[in-house]
């Protein structure tokens, strides 16, 4: 008895579904064949969620019992961890960053935007578990903000270094910023007009020469530091703004700041266009 067009349709899907989880072939070479013979628009995934659900059902058993068991001991050590030594508490908030960060250096080439989710949650799980953290043993005041601060700072530019991520490379420095000025509100927390731009202005005027410097080897760096010696220009009229310090002046410095600003990038444009407009 001849076999008709669609048994044979539904033995080579079947076929197909047989390599898939034996892992005879690469997960995307599968689901271009399986297109192929799918004629049914409705057995097709037609979107995220729905390939999601395919996945899932192709999944063996050893994936299934293995995201089974990741999950009973990630709600382990959700509901213990305040029962955790504190040795034990930061090793489990490192190994989590860590796995996070390894994630989205594995998947930085072939999906950027999962890589991109990756590194995001991870320093926000980092924050977080920092936080949570200070809140558990007491150190909401004092130097337990400013230590995971700085950590925090420390772990984004190094990230965005190594992953060549200029976005969280950059948050790295704001934090530094924001940190700087947390600490100069509590030294200094009545400066004049002139201390305040002094606090700040040798700063921008730094980063920018560390821009130029750095744009031949590492041209995404190199806009990194050009963007925060940007911000680190405005800083004086917002510190100034944020803690109500002469504040009459604010409008005038806003205005002054602009105008030379635009007049250097104007001048300088063939130099600095090159490095950070084509990084």
């Amino acid at each position: 008895m001849p076999v008709s067009e669609d048994e044979k349709k539904k033995l080579i899907v079947k076929e197909i579904e047989s390599w898939r989880r034996g892992k005879m072939l690469p997960e995307q070479y599968c689901d271009f064949l399986q297109n192929l013979y799918l004629d049914d628009l409705d057995d097709r995934p037609k979107n995220v969620v729905g390939l999601a659900v395919q996945k899932i059902g192709q999944a063996t058993r050893k994936q299934w019992l293995f995201a089974f068991g990741i999950f009973v001991l990630i709600c382990l050590i959700v509901l213990h961890f305040s029962a955790f030594p504190l040795a034990l508490q930061i090793g489990l908030i490192g190994l989590g960053t860590a796995g996070f960060v390894a994630g989205g250096a594995y998947w930085r080439e072939r999906l950027p935007l999962r890589a991109y989710l990756l590194l995001g949650a991870g320093m926000l799980f980092l924050l977080g578990t920092g936080v949570e953290l200070l809140h558990l043993h007491g150190w909401g005041t004092g130097g337990g903000p400013i230590a995971l601060l700085m950590i925090c700072a420390l772990v984004w530019i190094g990230c965005g270094i190594a992953l060549r991520f200029g976005l969280l490379h950059w948050f790295g420095w704001l934090a530094i910023i924001v940190l700087y000025a947390w600490l100069l509100g509590r030294r200094i927390p009545d400066p004049s007009a002139l201390q305040v731009q002094l606090f700040w202005l040798p700063a921008s005027l730094l980063f920018g020469w560390i821009s130029w410097f750095m744009h031949v080897k590492f041209r995404s760096a190199g806009t990194v530091m050009f963007a925060t010696a940007l911000v680190l220009w405005y800083m004086p009229e917002l510190y100034s703004a944020l803690r109500h310090l002469d504040e009459r002046w604010i409008q005038a410095g806003l205005l002054v700041k602009t105008a030379a600003l635009g007049l250097a990038l104007y001048r300088f444009r063939k130099h600095w266009m090159e490095w950070v407009v084509e990084s």
